[in-house]
């Protein structure tokens, strides 16, 4: 039984042999074979040989991989790494693990490293850029120097400028208690309050307090004519931090009402204004609007009067029944507009979105505000930050999500271009995923309309241009589409190199072949 079942086997065995010297014959005899691809990757390039992207006009100061990059260990993650401006800095973020470092843009000194989660972007006192950082030791802010400029976490936050300590066992869904408001360095508190709980259902659902009170305080303490602040709002309960700008503390009471008020003056507030005011979306808006800090503009200063910048139909910056229509500041006139007005940039050489240093160009300081209902169209007021005058509003087109948290940071997605005014902001519903605006007088410059515009995906936008990732469209031929941030016209087609980060001077990481390099502006020293 042995002998018979070894016969098969070694037979087995021989037919295989001969069948693997027949395949390897045959491949041996096969004319034309092409040559095994080299294994070896080409060496990395030093010198930048590809298409200038627009808003590159300078020339390159250094490469950051491979030989005579001289560059921080960290580029040479693994996995690789991605790169955001910040400020005059450059963040560089591993795609392996939690671990970050600020390079400074113009000549890649190393500004800060660690190991700390950035939990987002946001401001110093002073309105400059900044990173907001969490770790086991708690939570810190950093700013484009590198430079600590707040330490906290636990009840203590930062709400740029300020240091806001909560109340023990704070919760969004139970904000109330007794809050201290110190400076940037902390110390003794500059103001300290008690945000009172609603009296009863009503004061809950509209802000206001018992029965006539509410209706009387038609304009909150601080409602003298032009503050925009009107219906049943009380200001008195005061509210949660959850915006501050020049010095000027935004409260948010939870039930509709946004109020501002001077910390090291608090008594009396500055403004209040609710979504229902009149000026917004009237008396019959149910449920009352929730207000969320979009971000903090410069605004032309009004030459004569109030000013009533793009708050008019006509300007198409009002709310409209079909918001986005001809009467809501899209089509033909929109587009004249946006040319005539079209900036190159150079009235924010810094691009820091402040007014020129030299008071040239007189600006004041705006408060853009997004009111969210269920299931509606979200309006957008900008207020003038000191008086809480309405400059204009604008009806978006889509619907958007309240914020529930009260949390102090500039909306996710929102991208400007601070020399041209442009904002470019994300829809969460509606007929379009995007739309942008001009930041003075709430003009509807465009939006994403068609399948491959809707694919795209904004990034950062600079220096007239709006950069956005394409890799979501299906006949993308490159990985990024550049837009002129004042028409939406794509500025160039069928490059071999990207723009990843541009700084506030001007500095620009280029992506080619495999390398990034930094680009300088056209007007950088010598030596830069």
């Amino acid at each position: 039984m042995r002998t018979t079942r070894r016969a098969p086997r070694a037979a087995t065995a021989g037919a295989a042999l001969f069948a693997g010297a027949v395949l390897l014959g045959s491949a041996a005899c096969t004319p034309d074979e092409p040559d095994p691809p080299d294994a070896t990757p080409s060496p990395l390039p030093t010198s930048f040989e590809g298409d200038r992207p627009p808003g590159v006009e300078g020339d390159p100061v250094r490469h950051m991989h491979g030989p005579g990059a001289d560059g921080p260990d960290i580029l040479d993650d693994d996995m690789g790494v991605r790169i955001q401006a910040l400020g005059d800095a450059f963040l560089i973020s591993s795609n392996s693990e939690e671990r970050h470092l600020l390079q400074r843009a113009s000549d890649g000194e190393t500004l800060w490293q660690g190991e700390q989660r950035v939990d987002g972007f946001t401001r110093t006192a002073d309105g400059g850029p900044a990173l907001r950082l969490t770790g086991e030791g708690g939570a810190s802010v950093v700013d484009d120097e590198g430079e600590t400029v707040w330490e906290g976490g636990g009840r203590d936050v930062w709400v740029p400028g300020f240091s806001v300590r909560r109340p023990e066992e704070w919760s969004p869904d139970d904000p109330y208690g007794a809050f201290a408001v110190s400076g940037p360095g902390g110390g003794d508190p500059l103001w300290e309050y008690t945000f009172e709980a609603p009296d009863d259902a009503g004061d809950a659902d509209g802000g206001a307090g018992e029965g006539e009170e509410g209706e009387e305080d038609t304009g909150g303490d601080g409602g003298d004519e032009g503050t925009g602040s009107t219906g049943p709002a009380a200001p008195e309960r005061m509210g949660v931090p959850v915006a501050a700008d020049d010095g000027i503390l935004l409260l948010y009471d939870g039930a509709g009402l946004l109020q501002a008020r001077d910390p090291e003056d608090p008594d009396e507030p500055l403004w209040s204004v609710s979504g229902d005011d009149s000026e917004l979306l009237g008396d019959g808006a149910v449920p009352r609007p929730a207000p969320q800090v979009v971000g903090h503009y410069p605004l032309p200063a009004p030459e004569d009067g109030p000013s009533e910048g793009g708050a008019s139909d006509e300007d198409g910056a009002s709310p409209s029944p079909d918001p986005g229509t001809a009467d809501g500041g899209s089509g033909d006139d929109a587009d004249t507009d946006a040319d005539t007005d079209a900036d190159d940039g150079s009235s924010d050489p810094d691009g820091s979105g402040a007014p020129d240093p030299d008071g040239s160009e007189e600006a004041v300081r705006g408060v853009l505000v997004r009111w969210t209902r269920p299931e509606e169209p979200s309006l957008l007021s900008m207020h003038d930050l000191h008086t809480g005058e309405v400059v204009w509003t604008f009806q978006e087109p889509g619907t958007n999500p309240a914020d529930p948290d009260f949390a102090p940071d500039p909306l996710a997605g929102a991208v400007l271009d601070p020399g041209t005014g442009t904002l470019v902001l994300p829809q969460a519903g509606g007929r379009t995923p995007m739309v942008a605006l001009d930041t003075a007088t709430g003009e509807l410059l465009w939006e994403f309309e068609g399948e491959d515009e809707r694919a795209l995906s904004v990034a950062f936008a600079a220096g007239g241009f709006v950069y956005a990732d394409a890799r979501g469209a299906d006949d993308a031929g490159n990985t990024q589409v550049v837009l002129e941030a004042r028409s939406k016209d794509e500025a160039a087609e069928g490059l071999d190199s990207s723009v990843e980060a541009v700084g506030a001077a001007g500095y620009a990481v280029v992506v080619h072949d495999r390398q990034r390099f930094v680009f300088a502006p056209p007007d950088a020293p010598d030596g830069e």
